[in-house]
């Protein structure tokens, strides 16, 4: 399949997941009644069955969109064709795949969605890695990627890092909390401005301007 086709996927992944999340959270109303805002709120609560009015929108984009992302992950490992080009399409199907089990698991049944998220986040992160190695090191005369196009990948990079060092605040024992770390339930109350679920959603803006980005230069 040409790889013009292919970066259609990008285009049509991308659109359905931020379609489901619009739809879902133009109506959402929290347990206390609150309007849904980027500035406190996970993405995932946009999915929470029993709470988010139009959860089964969300959910549904984010099956979608994952599945539909993956033959354009695919497409980037031909078109690169080197070792850290396929090492990026492995751990972006993973991604892929996780963002796709977020919907199949969304908040309501805490424990797998958890462990969907924290898949998604860690693969994304080596994704962007080494499709940005990918990037860097094409060999010259081979050149089909600007390398200005890598500005996309460090931001994102950073961003992923970033939430990851926050989604991992260790306990008193020492032991690392990631799964009270992305549970709302688990703050006593939530605050006006949060910066974890804003950061957040800073991973998924960068996401988007990532796959769109890459669409349009490889």
């Amino acid at each position: 399949m040409p790889f013009d086709l292919l970066r259609w996927f990008a285009f049509i992944g991308t659109g359905l997941t931020i379609l489901g999340c619009i739809a879902s959270a133009v109506p959402y109303r929290g347990k206390r009644g609150e309007r849904y805002s980027l500035l406190n709120h996970f993405i995932s609560e946009l999915g929470e069955v029993g709470v988010s009015r139009f959860a089964w929108t969300f959910n549904l984009g984010m099956i979608l969109g994952g599945i539909c992302l993956l033959p354009y992950i695919v497409g980037l490992g031909l078109k690169f064709g080197s070792l850290l080009g396929w090492l990026g399409t492995a751990a972006g199907i993973v991604a892929a795949v996780a963002v796709a089990c977020v919907g199949f698991f969304p908040m309501s049944n805490i424990d797998p969605h958890i462990k969907a998220a924290v898949t998604y986040f860690r693969a994304g992160l080596v994704m962007v890695f080494f499709f940005g190695l990918a990037i860097l090191f094409q060999p010259a005369g081979h050149r089909f990627v600007p390398q200005a196009a890598n500005l996309l990948s460090l931001v994102a990079f950073v961003i992923y890092a970033t939430f990851l060092i926050m989604m991992t605040p260790k306990k008193p024992t020492g032991e690392k909390n990631e799964e009270n770390s992305l549970d709302p339930a688990e703050k006593p109350e939530r605050p006006r401005v949060w910066l974890f679920p804003m950061v957040e959603w800073a991973v998924f803006f960068a996401t988007i301007l990532w796959l769109f980005g890459m669409a349009f230069f490889v």
